[in-house]
């Protein structure tokens, strides 16, 4: 199976981290470049009375959060802020974080429903053969014939395997599952996805 990571597919690109640096040579201020964020976990509800957050992990790390010190909420509106965090403990199928400044109920009710994401660059490499969704989001389908299908828009995570939605144009959608038997190459550096011309997979 093609394994993907920080699952489900909103753990591509899903901002910009808008600071400014400053560009010494000239001496003037100049907007950095914008770096772009993937998301590895959701805040699902308060957890106690100090503030602390239960956070479902979109991530395969199974210690994405226990060293974690900082990163962006993302909220449903779009709004983004930055966040500190001065404790993280596992349990059961969830994380508890302590936010910096959130110390009570109310203010992590306020948060509920964000999604944590940290800058792309400080997403660890996988082992060879796996990918992370967002690596995969925009590939060019192409089949071993050479024949353009689509792209992916979206990574479905699904109990028996993940399942790649490419647009194929004009409204049709074709979900092509992400397995070794479908799927023969994934190759981001080249921006393609290579899949075997199965009858019925994307074509009558």
């Amino acid at each position: 199976m093609w394994k993907s990571s920080n699952r489900p597919h909103p753990d591509k690109a899903v901002g910009q981290d808008k600071a400014a640096g400053l560009n010494k040579a000239a001496g003037l201020n100049k907007a950095a470049e914008p770096e772009e964020l993937v998301v590895i976990g959701e805040i699902t509800a308060p957890h106690g009375i100090r503030g602390e957050v239960r956070v479902r992990s979109w991530s395969d790390s199974p210690d994405r959060f226990r060293h974690l010190t900082d990163c962006r909420l993302i909220y449903a509106d779009g709004r983004e802020e930055a966040c500190r965090i001065s404790g993280a403990k596992r349990s059961r199928n969830f994380w508890v974080l302590k936010l910096a400044g959130v110390d009570n109920r109310n203010d992590a009710e306020e948060r509920r429903g964000a999604t944590l994401a940290v800058p792309r660059s400080r997403v660890g490499p996988l082992p060879p053969g796996h990918f992370y969704v967002f690596q995969v989001v925009g590939l060019r389908v192409v089949s071993e014939e050479g024949e353009v299908i689509g792209r992916v828009k979206e990574v479905l995570s699904l109990p028996a395997h993940d399942v790649y939605v490419v647009d194929g144009g004009a409204g049709r959608e074709i979900l092509i599952p992400a397995v070794k038997a479908v799927v023969t190459k994934i190759a981001p550096e080249e921006g393609v996805l290579i899949v075997k011309s199965l009858p019925g997979l994307w074509s009558d």
